[in-house]
């Protein structure tokens, strides 16, 4: 497969589509090239049970609404949710190279305040002032251990393994402890992340053509219940080839 060529292939419902069209521009094809984190996440409210039911990234695109994985109010999608602008797929003419998924989760150990009730701040810290304080360690790895992730194109699964498995390097540093050792207080600071800043690697490089359908699936197979509103976002990242505008 030629990143920079055209490309004939099964699309979506198994019909054939041409993909990475020749840009004409003084007579030659162009493409750019750029390094591209593809995101998208699901929002979780403390104080109910996650759904054990299989929930998958990258099918909601910006402008359209979607729960929360552990509650039903819904809110509008913008970039803090998402970079998707198509459903399920990329846009014709575009070309992913994959190098890595990511499994980004950040615990605070203090709660929020205040947190949106509708609109795009739904379940959304809106006075992040220190309210409670939990294990963010405990918190973190309840979630990273319970749950699932599987990487799919076209039906076909080519990543599967534990949510602890996929790290990221994308997180929060240059903190300091505070508090009493040994109490629980609103002005300790800690936080959690998943990782230590190097991400797993494929062992393959996974590609994806425009219009090619493709998600990540998550599951909880049990049922727990978050202590703190948090997020989860996955994360494709690695390389986009797209048209130059002509």
């Amino acid at each position: 497969m030629n990143p920079y060529g055209n490309f004939s292939g099964p699309g979506i419902n198994s019909a054939v589509v041409r993909t990475l069209d020749n840009v004409p521009i003084n007579g030659k094809t162009v493409k750019s090239v750029l390094g591209f984190r593809l995101y998208d996440q699901f929002r979780f409210v403390a104080g109910t049970a996650v759904s054990t039911a299989t929930f998958s990234f990258f099918q909601t695109p910006q402008g359209q609404t979607q729960a929360g994985q552990n509650f039903t109010t819904t809110y509008t999608k913008t970039l803090i949710d998402t970079n998707m602008i198509q459903a399920g797929q990329l846009p014709k003419g575009q070309y992913f190279e994959v190098h890595s998924m990511q499994c980004r989760i950040l615990m605070m150990g203090a709660t929020d305040t205040t947190y949106g009730s509708s609109g795009i701040a739904t379940q959304l810290p809106t006075n992040a002032a220190g309210a409670a304080t939990i294990s963010a360690t405990n918190e973190l790895a309840e979630v990273l251990e319970g749950g699932v992730l599987s990487f799919i194109i076209d039906q076909v699964i080519y990543e599967q393994n534990k949510l602890i498995h996929f790290p990221t390097p994308y997180g929060m540093s240059g903190f300091a402890g505070g508090g009493i050792p040994g109490t629980s207080n609103t002005d300790t600071v800690a936080i959690a992340n998943n990782g230590f800043g190097r991400p797993y690697r494929f062992p393959v490089v996974r590609r994806i053509d425009g219009l090619r359908a493709f998600r990540v699936d998550a599951q909880f197979p049990y049922a727990f219940t978050p202590n703190r509103n948090f997020r989860m976002e996955a994360c494709l990242e690695g390389l986009l080839y797209r048209p130059v505008a002509g």
